[in-house]
Parts: structure tokens; sequence; C-alpha cells
């Protein structure tokens, strides 16, 4: 996208509406759904843009309202416009929301997940069971139907099972369908259990489960005795913690789960102090539902505000244990959705049914036992076909937000997702008339909790975005602190095409499914391999000059999987520091050890262990070669450079920015690790337009630096931001074609210039020498040639360097003529 300042461009934002915190502006278009947030003269900016104003008009209000002259006001004008555009928020022609009617022309029945209430008995008898199960309960299926089941929701597509019951290990039979699921079929499974028998002879079977796939839930209502036990009875409490402890002890990660509720709803910052001292890996929030024992119990629903502000000081104290809450975790992957993607209630029915304890199917796991939503009884080969054709089914599948009357001019309804259908349902059941059917249009009674939480994630993004911009850069300009999608792992290589889907739904609150780190876990396994054997044509590998490469070992240049040469056009000088960022197995550091000497650095940073190794090996060789040891290599990632603040000349990297998950990470780390006037020179793989989300989520063209990929003006966009300046692409070349987008490699440099906060104008003027009309530079300054600037101190530093050297004439403030310069890079 250009922006060119005339006065026939027209700019339209999208219909959006605006909540603001703490000089946070969050910019939502409903109907999108798609947000970004801003400061307020990217908030001024967005409420111009109305498709009436031309540019010059709104550069001219632009620098009359924030006081700054009309170059700089037309740089951030523009540094703006271009940042909103990418975000798919602004552009030249008005944005029209998509027409929407509902989910039912759109998604049909495709079973992915089962639920399994393997039995209704239990070795306890909870006072706020949701299904009043005990020791009298159903006993559940015969182990060869269980098996049945399991074997024909395989055949229909399900890989992940959900077990729940009553107490699925008390089962004599559960290990057999647990290595049913796991082992026959490669499924996973969660289990949603309280605790109490993982002990004995059935932790002896648990341990020799397999740990990838099998997942616990286990249910603790309390950080202390006194509360756990007044529901689920005496002494539970340490049998519960006991049960967690085991089966850390084997090597698993249970999540602790929580009913919360009025007796125990003070107690969240507890339970995370708990879940951190037993070695759970998260905790889970259960909203309570008005059905079995609950419905019975006077006074305990919380209302939405109590849970939120409790939630937000458990939020905190499992920030500082490194606990996860799972609940915001999920709320933050929804507002931080694929753009436009719609949520439109849960997946019940759609893509998950529960098969209850007698053989009765419904349309989740909260939902079993009530009559008027039962599917009908599954009969082996008949699953896919009560899915398909009973009409409780197809009634809900009909349902949408866009019909549901409390959520038609809700903001957040397509990100929400219109609340949980089964808390709903069981909250509008009459209970003097218990025959009578609910309502799946009433109000989830938690409404307000939903967006609360949400408006919290959203501002927790901006604020992240905001506290990356460090005044020191130069960077000045208005920009998009934070759009929705970014960072995001479930739209990242790895993940799956769905999440770009234009209809999505929503999990049901009994259990979160677990995020994981793909990217960097992905991108790992993959070198990892390339570094046990060699690969040809991963990404697009380019060949030094044989005298750089002399001196270096032949199984380090097999393993050489560059798209550049960024040391050949680095010019690392005798003395200097390097840096090379995804070292691999350190061709680059080897060849900057070479042009550095014996008194310089030459550092690598990779993550990847066998890398690591072959790099290791080589370096005693390559000392002896040389004839020196400069070398040095550390693990770590381009996210979190282990390397000390402003300590390096120059940071390098070659093929591999494409491959993180938080791109402007890597360039604000690249910024901090080098010393004032240092320069980065980075060579890297780029698009010719925006990839496509199909490709996005491509991990076998992510390996090879396709799926990651920035629009080329997006790159040099982010590292402008990141604060980098005179950024110029030193080479560019066409790599490859995929699906019709075209990628390249490309060479570019920058450089870092820290601004001081004591910058002052003691009368020195720049004048520009040309060949140019004119120049602009980062910051806003217009220099037109032979004309005397008045500049601060802080921009006469920048021009005495490189980049600028030799292209400007600094004059003192007491001297008529100009100060004496050598001449630099293109004066000549």
């Amino acid at each position: 996208m250009e922006m060119t300042t005339t006065r026939r461009t027209r700019w339209h934002a999208r219909p959006h509406e605006t909540i603001e915190r703490d000089r946070l502006f969050v910019h939502i278009d409903p109907q999108g759904p798609r947000w970004i947030a801003t400061d307020p003269r990217g908030a001024s900016l967005l409420s111009w843009l109305n498709g009436e104003t031309s540019d010059e008009s709104l550069v001219a209000r632009y620098a009359d309202t924030f006081g700054v002259d009309l170059a700089a006001a037309w740089l951030h004008v523009d540094r703006f416009v271009r940042s909103a555009s990418r975000h798919g928020f602004v552009a030249r022609d008005a944005l029209v929301p998509r027409p929407y009617v509902g989910r039912g022309a759109q998604l049909s029945p495709d079973l992915r997940e089962l639920w399994l209430h393997t039995t209704n008995t239990c070795n306890l008898t909870c006072a706020h069971c949701l299904v009043s199960s005990g020791p009298e309960g159903e006993r559940g299926l015969p182990t060869s139907q269980l098996l049945q089941l399991v074997d024909e929701a395989a055949g229909l597509g399900v890989a992940r099972f959900f077990v729940t019951g009553g107490e699925p290990f008390g089962r004599p039979d559960f290990f057999e369908l647990v290595e049913h699921v796991t082992r026959t079929h490669g499924g996973e499974l969660v289990v949603l259990t309280n605790g109490v028998l993982l002990r004995g002879a059935v932790l002896d079977r648990l341990a020799k489960q397999d740990r990838g796939r099998l997942r616990l839930q286990v249910s603790l209502d309390g950080a202390t005795a006194a509360t756990n036990d007044a529901l689920r009875g005496a002494g539970t409490f340490e049998r519960i913690l006991t049960g967690i402890r085991n089966a850390v002890e084997a090597g698993f990660a249970p999540t602790l789960s929580t009913v919360v509720a009025a007796h125990n709803v003070g107690e969240l910052v507890g339970l995370v102090r708990l879940a951190h001292e037993v070695g759970a890996s998260s905790l889970h929030c259960l909203w309570a539902h008005r059905k079995g024992r609950w419905a019975e119990m006077d006074g305990s629903f919380v209302p939405p505000a109590q849970i939120h502000s409790h939630l937000i000081a458990a939020r905190a104290e499992a920030e500082r244990l490194g606990v996860r809450i799972d609940n915001l975790d999920d709320f933050r992957s929804r507002v931080n959705g694929a753009p436009d993607t719609r949520l439109d209630l849960s997946n019940a029915a759609i893509e998950s049914v529960c098969v209850y304890a007698d053989g009765r199917v419904f349309p989740s796991a909260a939902t079993v036992q009530y009559a008027s939503l039962e599917l009908g009884r599954w009969e082996p080969g008949n699953l896919a076909k009560l899915l398909d054709e009973a009409p409780v089914a197809r009634r809900i599948r009909e349902l949408s937000v866009v019909h549901k009357p409390v959520c038609r001019d809700c903001r957040f309804r397509y990100l929400c997702g219109g609340g949980d259908l089964e808390h709903a349902y069981s909250f509008s059941l009459d209970a003097g008339h218990p025959e009578v059917p609910g309502s799946f249009d009433t109000l989830d009674p938690y409404c307000d909790l939903y967006q609360g939480l949400m408006q919290d994630e959203m501002f927790a993004l901006a604020e992240r975005g905001r506290a990356a911009r460090r005044a020191d850069t130069g960077f000045a300009a208005p920009v998009v602190y934070h759009g929705m999608g970014e960072g995001n792992v479930e739209c990242a290589p790895g993940g799956s095409a769905d999440a770009y889907a234009p209809v999505r739904t929503t999990h049901s609150n009994c259990v979160v499914s677990e995020g994981l780190d793909r990217p960097r876990s992905l991108v790992e396994a993959f070198y990892s391999r390339a570094a046990e054997t060699p690969q040809e044509a991963l990404c697009c590998p380019v060949d030094y000059a044989a005298a750089d490469t002399a001196h270096i070992p032949e199984k380090v240049i097999e393993r050489f999987y560059g798209c550049g040469g960024p040391m050949s056009l680095a010019g690392a000088a005798p003395g200097e520091t390097v840096v090379d960022l995804g070292c691999g197995a350190g061709i680059d550091v080897f060849i900057a050890a070479k042009q550095v000497g014996q008194d310089g650095r030459a550092i690598g940073i990779d993550m990847t262990d066998p890398m690591l190794g072959v790099a290791g090996e080589s370096r005693p060789e390559v000392a002896r070669r040389l004839g020196y040891d400069v070398v040095e290599f550390r693990k770590g990632f381009l996210e979190a450079v282990p390397v000390e603040d402003e300590s390096t000349d120059l940071v390098t990297s070659n093929c591999v920015i494409n491959l993180s998950p938080d791109k402007p990470g890597v360039f604000r780390e690249m910024w901090r690790v080098l010393k004032d006037h240092g320069r980065m020179v980075v060579s890297d793989i780029v698009a010719e337009g925006p990839v496509p989300p199909h490709l996005k989520v491509n991990v076998h063209l992510w390996g090879e630096c396709v799926s990651g990929a920035l629009a080329e003006d997006e790159f040099v966009a982010q590292l402008e931001e990141a604060g980098f300046f005179g950024l110029q692409v030193l080479k560019k070349q066409f790599w490859r074609e995929v699906e019709g987008q075209r990628f390249f490699s490309v060479t570019v440099r920058g450089y870092k210039f820290r601004k001081q906060a004591g910058c002052v104008y003691q009368g020195h003027r720049a004048v520009y020498q040309g060949p140019w009309t004119a120049v602009h530079d980062e910051e806003g300054h217009l220099f037109p040639r032979g004309q005397a600037v008045d500049v601060c101190t802080d921009t006469v530093a920048k021009l005495r360097h490189a980049p600028y050297a030799g292209a400007f004439v600094i004059l003192d403030p007491d001297a008529d003529a100009p100060e004496a310069y050598s001449c630099g890079p293109g004066c000549c």
C-alpha cells in the first residue's frame, strides 16, 4: 500500500466502535469482527478517515491538532495509514460489512470430538454434582460397547476424546479405554477426575501411559480443606492433593479445576498458589450451571462482577508464579483470533456430542439427563446419523448469535460467540416446572464476565504493544499497537486453516483445550533434523566466495540453509563484535571471526541443540586454521537474545526471522543489543503481498521459509517501528513462486541511533549536499538541497555517522564555515 499526498486520494476506516482505557484506544468492528489498538493520535486519525477528506487536508489537520510541522505530519499520517491498512482497518474504498444470516447456512455436522460419560458411579457424593452421581449411579456401558463406540468415532474423524463421570478411574476396565484411544487410534484423551484414586495400582498403570496423549483435569473446590470438604466430603482435600502430586511425580502435568461459587470465589488467588505448590500446569475455572444437586443449593451463584474482580487478582498472582489460568488464555485466543472469523455459539451438536452412561446421546456433557435435549440412543453405527438427523441437533445448528435477541447489538457478539448455550439453557429452566423445556435464546448469566475478560485481554495486548515502543528509538509516528490475530499460535504454521474460516464455534466451559507454543517447537524439530541429515534446497541457499569459507569445515557448509550473504555485505571490521541470530551450524559466525580478527568477537545464537552441536564441534578446527579463537555459541531464542544491552557492533541473520512467531520482538532485540550507531544486516525471505491463510499454516512450507514470510513493505516497516533508520535494501532476488504468490530473498541494512533525553537546539544547522532536490528523514525533518536547516544535537550526532556521513555539511553554532568532514559513502 502506497500513500501519496494528493487532493484526490481518500481513505476509509472500517465502521467501528471505540473504547478507551488509560489513553489506549481499542477500535472494534463488531460485524467483522476485527479490532486494532492505537494511541490518541491514531484514534483521531481513524475518526477523520471518512472517505471525504483528502490526504492534503488530513496532513494539515494533523499538523494543526498535534502541533507538528507539515513534513513531520505527512510522515506520521503516512506511517499510520500504512499500518492500519496492513491490519485491514483502512482502505481506499469503503469497507462494507459482509452480510450474515447465521451459522446454519455455513456449518454442517463434522464430528471432531466425543465426550463419554463412562459411568455415573462415583466414590464421592459431592453436594454440587452436575449429574448427581454417587456410589449408586449408572455403571456405564460394557467395555466392549465403549471400545466399539471409540472405533466408530475414530472412523468418523474424531481425534480428541473427553471422559467424565462419575469417577472414570473407578471403572476396572478404564485403562483398556485409555489405551484403545491413545495407542490403537493415536488419539488424545482428556480425563476429568476427582484425583482421589490416583494411587497404588491405578497410579502404576497411569505411569505407563503416553503423557503426550493423556491429560488429566482434577477437580478441587477450595484452597483450604474447610472450603473443599464442605462440598466434596471430609478428608477429600488432602486425598485430592495427594492424587495430584502422585500424577505430577508420574510425569503428568494436570490441570486443577474449580467450580466457582459463593463459598470459594474469594480463594482464587489461593488456588493459584496451591496449583503452583502441587505442580499443576494450570487452573481452570468452571462457571456453575443450575443443574443437578447444584440447582438445589441456595446462594451459590456469584455475580459476574464479583468473579471478575477476584480473577484479576488471581491473574496477577498466576503471572508472578508462572501458572496458567486457562480461561484467560481462552478469552485471549477469542479476541486475538483470525480477523473476520465470526464465533457463533458452541460446537455442541456440530463438532461434538456426548454419550451418557446409559447410551443416550446429548449435545454436550453438561446437557446430559435433559430429556428434552436427547438426540437418541447410541447403537453401533448410528452416531453420525444421530448427529445429522436428530431434530434437537438440527435445531441447535440453526441457532445463531445473529438471531439471539440479547446478543444482536453487542459489540462483542462475534468475539464472545454469544455466550455458552449450556448455561443459557440451564438458567432458563423453571425450577417449579421441570417438565417445561428451557430456551437457548436467554442470556448467559455470565455474559458480563465474558465481556469484562475480553476487554481486559484486548487492553493487555494493547499495553504490551505500547510498552514495546521505546521513546529513545526516535520513531514517533502513531502506529497500531496491536491488531487482531497478531501472535496467535493457532493461526501460525502447525495450526489449522480452520482458524481462518468465516464462522467458527466455541468450546464447552467444562474443559478448555491447552494452547501449545507450536512455532518454536516445530521449527526446532525441523532444523534439528536438518542438522542431523543435511537437507538440499531449504530456503534458497547461496554460495559464499571460496575465500570466505576456506577455513570452515565441510560439515558446516553442508548445513548452510541461508537465503543470502549478509556477511559479504555487512562490512565487518577488525575489532568489532558480531552477533549472528539463528546461526545454525555456524557458517556466518565463522566468516565473521575471520573478518573481525583476533581483537574482535563472533557470537552465534540458536535454539536447536543439534545445530549448536555441529557448530561447537567445528569451532576448534576453525580456531586452528585461523590461528586464534574469538567464536562463542549460545543457546537462545531470537525474541530473547542472550546478549547484553548495547554490546554489539553488528547483528546479522540469514533466513531465520521468517521462522519467528514474534518478528517485532526479534527486531526490538536486535536494536537492544546494538551499540549506538551499530548496524544490522539481515537476509530473509519476503512475499510480494500478504501470504494467504492456507499457506500460513502449512508446516512444510514454513520450514522452507514461505509460511512465515512477511510482505516486503511490512518487513521494512517493522524494522523502522523498532527504531532502525537509514534502512536500505542492499540486494533483492526472486526466489520462487508458490500458488501464484511470489517470494524474494532480500538483504536489508539499518542503523541504530538512541535518542537522548537532553537533546537541545544549540544553533547547529545541516546542509544537504544532494543529489536529490530534497530528502525527508525518519523523524520528519525535511532537508532541501543546499539549504541550512536548524537541527538539534541528536540529529547532528545522527548525521555525522553512517549512512548519512558525507551527504550533509554540519554548520557549528559559532562558525560561518562548514565543519571539516571526510568524504563518506556516496559522497564521491
